[in-house]
């Protein structure tokens, strides 16, 4: 069984009004989604062996609350996802490993998967700060490798209001290229 790391806090006794960098980025949904123009949900389901969060059909049209049509999809869709509500791992790399074991670890059903759908995950992000990170391990990288599971970021910032872009304080501002003419006259 593996061990969770504890989640990186910042200190107790450290003084109040300091700004803090750095740490974990905060990550609140991760999905693999199966996608196709002819995907029907059904017999994805059949083959991957769990119901999905989420799941519709091409021309089938999608439901408002109040029954009216929000739209009509041109694709096929099958996902499931993991939100934090739903556990306690605060690694996003970990986290996704926890969603990827509910799946079935037959390489050749993901062959077949990936030959005739568009197979991927997604990390939705949030920044709450400047100079968030995480890593993927390895085995998640494995595991996503073996299956050719594209992997794709989402990643969200919680801008201040008013906050203007800025470089980084440690970074010179990128030079112009200045274009010269050449010697000689020619192209």
């Amino acid at each position: 069984r593996h061990v969770k790391a504890p989640k990186p806090t910042i200190p107790r006794c450290a003084p109040k009004g300091i700004i803090w960098y750095g740490g974990p980025i905060e990550w609140f949904v991760l999905r693999l989604a199966i996608t196709s123009k002819d995907l029907v949900p059904r017999e994805v389901t059949g083959l991957i062996g769990c119901d999905p969060d989420d799941a519709w059909e091409a021309g089938k049209p999608l439901l408002r609350p109040n029954g009216s049509i929000k739209r009509i999809p041109k694709f096929g869709h099958w996902s499931v996802e993991l939100r934090p509500k739903d556990t306690d791992e605060w690694d996003c790399g970990e986290a996704m490993m926890e969603l990827l074991r509910r799946l079935p670890p037959d390489l050749d059903l993901w062959k077949k998967l990936t030959e005739r759908y568009k197979v991927d995950v997604t990390f939705a992000l949030l920044m709450t700060s400047t100079n968030k990170g995480f890593e993927l391990s390895s085995q998640v990288m494995k595991f996503l490798g073996d299956r050719v599971v594209a992997a794709g970021f989402d990643i969200y910032c919680e801008a201040r209001e008013g906050a203007e872009p800025t470089a980084s304080p440690n970074r010179r501002p990128a030079r112009r290229a200045v274009r010269t003419p050449r010697r000689g006259g020619g192209r």
